[in-house]
């Protein structure tokens, strides 16, 4: 049995953009000074319900290595990149430049409303079903790897596509269905889900829940 132990990030900059415009990249937006206290508190957690690890994984985007700092250093470890585990790029960088937050959720809606799993808003962009194959590659990663305990420090949106597949309706790759699904079952941050896989089975829970 492989137990993965699934984390969303801690608070990060672009998570309270309230009163500001984007500045960052996707994958360098940093945590927040309250995500530093999330990620010293979800440290703690894991070093007292989580067995020793086997291996630990970010994805390349800086808020999920900073998220996972202080939980290596707790253990003396060492965390490994696993370019899949990625956040969903659906608005190019060059579109959402210095808008608010107003602007950024027009745009958001604006591609939602499109429902073409094919369309990239740019070069810099994922399509919906490059995501959701990207949501399959990480899932045959992990069917191949030994049995054991893995941590992961992952996104909102990743782990919104892996509910779907496992637990959504039918799980196929349809914009609008999920788009009603994913509000229902967002993590917060550094909420954590056991994500385990055996040979015939594969199942997904919510180990850390944090209140409103």
């Amino acid at each position: 049995m492989k137990n993965i132990y699934l984390i969303r990030h801690a608070q990060s900059a672009a998570n309270a953009m309230a009163g500001q415009t984007v500045q960052w990249r996707n994958d360098e937006i940093p945590i927040t000074a309250l995500g530093e206290t999330q990620a010293q508190d979800l440290a703690q957690w894991l070093a007292a319900n989580v067995p020793p690890s086997d291996a630990v994984f970010t994805s390349p985007y800086l808020r999920t290595q900073q998220t996972a700092a202080p939980f290596l250093q707790l253990g003396s470890l060492k965390s490994q990149v696993l370019p899949d585990l990625h956040e969903f790029n659906y608005l190019s960088y060059e579109h959402i430049h210095g808008k608010n937050s107003a602007e950024l959720s027009a745009l958001a809606e604006a591609y939602w409303q499109c429902d073409d799993a094919d369309y990239r808003d740019g070069a810099d962009c994922d399509s919906f079903a490059s995501f959701f194959g990207q949501i399959n590659a990480v899932r045959d990663y992990f069917h191949r790897q030994p049995a054991g305990n893995y941590v992961v420090f992952g996104h909102g949106f990743w782990i919104g596509v892996l509910l779907w597949q496992l637990i959504g309706r039918g799980g196929g790759c349809h914009m609008a269905a999920f788009r009603s699904f994913e509000p229902h079952v967002r993590p917060r941050n550094t909420e954590v889900f056991l994500w385990q896989l055996g040979d015939a089975a594969e199942s997904i829970v919510k180990v850390r829940r944090l209140a409103d």
